[in-house]
């Protein structure tokens, strides 16, 4: 008979969670931050890079420097001009800025838009005052980098939100006129400010530091998960089965594409009678799919669902998971969400031996369907 408890840990729990940790490693490889001095310098530097590329074209998954994204663009600007490396997509690059009005909108902030049918955060430009903001358009009589304004009908009408990665400089956008650069002028355009690009980028290079404990702190995001565990089938029948109530906590950091994370699950497994509080690793993709894995910490007598034997909860290996989530109802900084997840826990008889696969997977697997609130970790600190 297979041992599923060897087969767990050696194939499936110890390769995921050194699977979890390379690639948390290398998200968190070249992160930089800038300090909040001369803010008014750096925010001048990131809308002069911006302007730099007006007329480059519009490439799916760009990053430069000779076609981008909407998102590519930000990521390339900011990471040239301020030092910053923000999140690779619309969606991760709301989640990582802090949230504010249209009337507190300052040069080199981002502006965001909903401009497909699902309603979720689907494209995104940096604004360059006076209502105006550069961005990469994939279709429309004008494509690539180019500049529109905000108060255009269509850009109106799709607008969802704006927000900061930048330090505020303390007053709102002025109405200092920003001139339109036109795209058969791009190449002229970038030949004036090259040596503002080049003047601005030496005093950040003096500012730019490797790390920030304030930039990391900005960057994190906590979600709550309430939802309702269940299953298909007990250790001697088919049934779908009420398995309990799990509250779910997890941080993560948004900082990179790869969204490394550490979350705690309180939940009574009604399936075995028994407390358990699993702790894992996870690492969050696109804000819609996550994995996860971790020990667990079983409290109580567990007993085989459907049968009365005795078995024990396994502190390593413990818990392996997924979970994905439905385009998000925002209202402010919270998103709320409809999550399904799916997990397996680790059961063993009492004298530390394998169940057998069936009763294995009785006991430990488990669908979760809950709902998901999101807000960013800083208004814990304000």
């Amino acid at each position: 008979m297979m041992n599923t408890n060897f087969f767990f840990k050696r194939y499936i729990c110890i390769p995921s969670l050194m699977l979890l940790f390379s690639l948390l490693r290398v998200s968190a490889a070249g992160s930089a931050a800038v300090e909040s001095s001369s803010v008014h310098d750096l925010r001048a530097a990131v809308v002069a890079q911006s302007k730099k590329y007006v007329g480059t074209p519009y490439k799916y998954g760009g990053i430069g420097p000779d076609a981008f994204d909407c998102s590519g663009f930000i990521y390339t600007v900011a990471r040239e001009a301020a030092g910053c490396q923000l999140p690779r997509t619309s969606k991760a690059l709301y989640s990582y800025v802090k949230v504010i009005p249209e009337s507190g909108l300052e040069k080199g902030d981002i502006v965001f838009f909903r401009t497909t049918g699902t309603g979720g955060i689907s494209h995104a430009g940096i604004y360059i005052g006076n209502k105006q903001f550069i961005h990469a358009v994939s279709d429309g009589p004008n494509t690539g980098v180019i500049i529109s304004s905000l108060n255009e009908n269509y850009w109106r009408s799709k607008y969802a939100g704006s927000g900061k990665f930048l330090p505020q400089e303390g007053a709102a956008d002025d109405d200092e006129q920003v001139e339109e650069i036109p795209v058969t002028a791009a190449g002229t355009a970038r030949k004036t400010e090259q040596g503002e690009n080049r003047a601005a980028a030496r005093r950040l290079s003096a500012r730019t530091t490797s790390g920030s404990g304030g930039s990391f702190a900005s960057s994190l995001v906590l979600d709550m998960t309430a939802g309702v565990d269940w299953s298909f089938f007990t250790a001697n029948k088919v049934m779908l089965n009420f398995r309990g109530v799990p509250l779910t906590a997890n941080l993560r950091s948004v900082q990179w594409p790869l969204q490394p994370g550490i979350g705690i699950t309180a939940r009574f497994n009604t399936g075995v009678g028994a407390f358990q509080l699993p702790i894992v690793i996870s690492a969050t993709v696109n804000d819609y799919f996550r994995v996860y894995a971790g020990p667990v910490i079983t409290l109580g007598h567990p007993e085989l669902p459907g049968k009365d034997d005795d078995i024990k909860g396994s502190f390593f290996p413990g818990i392996i998971g997924v979970s994905w989530q439905t385009p998000s109802f925002t209202k402010g900084d919270i998103k709320v969400t409809l999550v399904q997840d799916i997990s397996y826990t680790v059961f063993n008889e009492t004298d530390g031996s394998a169940l057998s696969p069936k009763n294995s997977f009785a006991a430990g697997l488990l669908f979760s369907t809950g709902v998901r609130v999101t807000l960013p970790f800083s208004s814990f600190l304000q």
